[in-house]
């Protein structure tokens, strides 16, 4: 190969790395796209990996379906398209996270078993705090993918209030039924059917409420200033009342009614156990 320099865009070798490449072979599957042709030494050269490093890269490289080697004396390797590689990378990764991912979930029935159990007065009577909405909306979705008999959501336009829109499509697992109050656009309306969930249209002044088996509770509430700040737990004594509250106005109401009533919900006194 004529001698040649390679100026190596280092916005693309970083993007790479998104795809799980090292540094190392990134920086070489970019000279070998730029060369089109190389052996180990011409790659090392160029890309600035260290020769006792290169073989190593390359063979790497190989196995996750970048480029392909010529059985030559000595040995040469091409860089497939970029379309090829990564959507071969896509489908690899894809493998390796469903196979890593049966293997954490048949361990969960082990850790549960071993895990200590909270001392009186533990975890569960306590009320957190959830700060943020990107903590917060960590949290619904944890919420959601854990459920597994119930569902309860409540408030004003509350898929659209923390830009959770798509989630129950996405994480509701089969066979949880989800019971919705509030006001819903049409898309959420059909979202929230889609996954066989039922609609009750309520007038509500609570931001957003999330019940899940009857056993945890998630209340977000926004300041002034319009940040949410979330309360949730998972104490009986103040989840009852809530799950009392939602089911008599679930039972209040159908979508048949035409004037929907107005009711307001009382959570954050509840939550502060607030006498008055």
């Amino acid at each position: 190969m004529p001698a040649m320099e390679i100026d190596i865009d280092e916005s693309f070798i970083n993007a790479l790395r998104d795809y799980g490449l090292t540094a190392y072979e990134a920086r070489a599957y970019y000279v070998l796209l730029a060369a089109g042709e190389a052996t180990a030494g011409a790659v090392a050269k160029l890309s600035g990996v260290p020769q006792q490093r290169i073989y190593d890269t390359l063979a790497s490289l190989e196995r996750k379906g970048f480029i392909q080697a010529r059985h030559t004396n000595p040995k040469r390797y091409a860089a497939l398209s970029v379309r090829r590689a990564l959507t071969n990378r896509i489908r690899q990764l894809r493998a390796e996270f469903d196979a890593r991912e049966q293997e954490l979930k048949e361990r969960i029935d082990d850790l549960e078993k071993r895990a200590p159990k909270p001392k009186a007065g533990g975890s569960g009577s306590h009320v957190w705090v959830v700060e943020g909405e990107e903590a917060i909306i960590a949290r619904i979705l944890e919420m959601i993918r854990s459920a597994e008999k119930s569902v309860k959501l409540a408030g004003e336009r509350p898929l659209f209030t923390l830009n959770c829109k798509g989630v129950f499509r996405k994480y509701l697992p089969e066979g949880v039924k989800l019971y919705a109050l509030g006001k819903f656009e049409k898309v959420c309306r059909d979202e929230i059917r889609s996954v066989g969930g039922e609609i009750h249209d309520v007038e509500s002044y609570c931001h957003y409420l999330l019940i899940v088996d009857d056993s945890r509770l998630l209340i977000v509430y926004f300041d002034d200033d319009g940040i949410p700040h979330g309360l949730y737990t998972e104490n009986e004594g103040i989840i009852r009342p809530h799950v009392l509250f939602f089911d008599q106005i679930w039972e209040m109401h159908s979508e048949s009614v035409s004037k929907p009533q107005k009711y307001t919900f009382y959570f954050k006194r509840d939550l502060a156990n607030d006498p008055a």
